[in-house]
């Protein structure tokens, strides 16, 4: 029976390599995503697997992640409803230059 961790880290590489689809799929230069989602395939180390309603995101990993794909990521402040200043949805923007690869 795999561990937990194992169980989590197979959860975000699912996660990972459906953001990664997607983004290669999107036409666009922009796109947005969940903060929750995200949290799922990047979450960060005081991230708990029980705690669905309070994800954590790792920005930095999902930000090198992106980068290495041809997309910025940054936090879309201005789409964030109110009370969720600390979970804001996350904006892509296509490298100029660059297309979306799946990796």
């Amino acid at each position: 029976m795999p561990s937990p961790n194992q169980r989590l880290q197979h959860d975000t590489r699912a996660w990972q390599s459906a953001l990664d689809q997607a983004l290669a799929a999107h036409g666009g230069e922009h796109a947005l995503a969940r903060y929750d989602h995200l949290a799922h395939a990047f979450p960060a180390p005081q991230y708990d697997p029980r705690d669905e309603h309070h994800p954590h995101l790792n920005l930095d990993a999902l930000k090198r992640w992106a980068l290495y794909r041809g997309w910025r990521a940054q936090p879309a402040l201005d789409r964030s409803n109110r009370g969720s200043a600390k979970s804001p949805p996350i904006r892509f923007i296509r490298l100029a230059g660059r297309t979306a690869t799946s990796h």
